[in-house]
């Protein structure tokens, strides 16, 4: 009987340092390049690192698209920061819960070198985007619909894998326009480059990214929502704000995902062909 338990005291405890060893996987959806996420999120590892006694490692995806499709599987992230469609199709596919997440809505950004490029009669029009499914797309788009300009008549899209690179694309003029979210706005364009562009639009806020996570890798969402608290209240936290322009954090409340129905079934449909 003696023999029987420390076995199994055994096997329990080389279990829990087994678990212990285990990466906690962070997925990022890829509103920036890798290295700007890396960069950008390195206090979010190193914070959650230290609070789990764990190895955590920040992932992406090369694109929005190839990024939901692995969170709605559930199984290849234990805590994911997304935009808001994709955090409502995490949630109702993956059975992800949202937690957190800023203080300060986004707001898309439309942006080109020529203040009168929606006077043109040069059509179609070339505007890049980040990726169909990513939400600064996807209202930029809807926004242009509404004034006439839609896809296959006066617009062409096209879509890159990173915001820095739509930058660079629309100022050696190979682009008429370019969408992106306020922060990477504020973030990633410096003083000289912003007296080369205009603003065409700028919505008003929306809801900013989500922090969703589940029960997973030995960890309950329960304690993801203490460390995520942890984190908004830490000096690895006011450093993260400072470097992603996202002003403070606040928890998910009733409201923040609701009025999303349509760009969250447009997202659907884009996504699965539906």
């Amino acid at each position: 009987m003696v023999l029987k338990i420390v076995i199994l005291s055994v096997v329990f405890l080389s279990s829990f340092c087994f678990a212990q060893k285990i990466p906690i996987k962070i997925g990022i959806a890829p509103h920036s390049s890798t290295r700007v996420i890396l960069k950008s999120h390195q206090d979010l590892r190193v914070f959650l690192q230290n609070y789990f006694k764990r190895p955590v490692q920040i992932l992406t995806a090369k694109n929005f698209t190839e990024f939901t499709k692995r969170s709605n599987k559930g199984t290849f992230y234990n805590l994911i920061l997304t935009s808001p469609n994709l955090a409502v199709i995490a949630k109702n596919i993956a059975g992800y819960t949202p937690l957190m997440t800023y203080t300060k809505g986004l707001s898309t950004i439309i942006l080109s070198t020529n203040k009168n490029i929606l006077k043109s009669n040069h059509f179609p029009l070339r505007v890049v985007g980040l990726d169909p499914v990513s939400f600064p797309t996807l209202d930029a788009q809807d926004w242009l619909a509404k004034k006439g300009f839609k896809q296959g008549e006066k617009i062409e899209y096209t879509y890159t894998s990173a915001t820095d690179s739509s930058i660079s694309i629309l100022l050696n003029h190979n682009a008429d326009m370019i969408i992106m979210s306020l922060p990477n706005y504020i973030k990633l364009m410096t003083k000289k480059t912003k007296k080369l562009v205009h603003v065409l639009y700028q919505s008003k806020p929306k809801p900013s990214r989500i922090y969703l996570a589940k029960d997973a890798n030995g960890i309950s969402v329960k304690d993801w929502k203490i460390a995520l608290k942890a984190f908004s209240k830490s000096k690895e936290g006011k450093r993260h704000l400072k470097i992603t322009k996202l002003k403070g954090f606040k928890e998910v409340d009733s409201e923040t995902l609701n009025n999303l129905d349509s760009i969250v079934d447009e997202t659907m449909r884009r996504l699965y062909k539906k």
